[in-house]
């Protein structure tokens, strides 16, 4: 069974191909590790997962729960001035929105997992490859049990 990473990356790149003009999703780079360059000026980035491994329901194969993996979304800030970091971030906060919204709209991930969510955005500002982003660094849950997660 692939991990969940791979489950996030692989629905994120269909939803993207999906994406129409207008759709802040559209045209977004998508990486499947934080270590690639990035080639664009805003995307997605796939954190690493941290999880619970346990025998499914029916014990018939070991299966990742209450895992929980950041998902880094980024906006090139492209001046030097306010008005250009305002502009990123409110790329990068759109594009957050529209993440989101696929979670809530298929949270199984095209039947991928169980279920699937954004726990937390928090946000704020990077360099990355010495340039300046807005980037928000949201939690995504998957296969949440409803025990404690740290």
């Amino acid at each position: 069974m692939p991990a969940i990473e791979d489950h996030a990356y692989d629905f994120l790149k269909e939803r993207i191909a999906a994406a129409v003009s207008g759709d802040a999703g559209y045209g977004a780079e998508l990486h499947d590790t934080v270590y690639r360059r990035i080639e664009k000026t805003f995307g997605i980035r796939i954190g690493d997962a941290d999880s619970d491994l346990e025998p499914n329901p029916g014990a018939t194969e070991m299966e990742e729960f209450d895992g929980h993996m950041p998902l880094v979304i980024f906006s090139l800030v492209e001046g030097s001035d306010r008005s250009d970091r305002k502009a990123a971030r409110s790329r990068m906060i759109a594009l957050a929105k529209w993440v989101g919204k696929q979670f809530i709209d298929d949270p199984t991930m095209g039947g991928r997992v169980n279920d699937s969510r954004i726990k937390r955005w928090p946000r704020g500002w990077d360099s990355i490859e010495s340039k300046p982003y807005s980037v928000a660094n949201a939690r995504l849950l998957v296969n949440e049990t409803g025990g404690q997660i740290e």
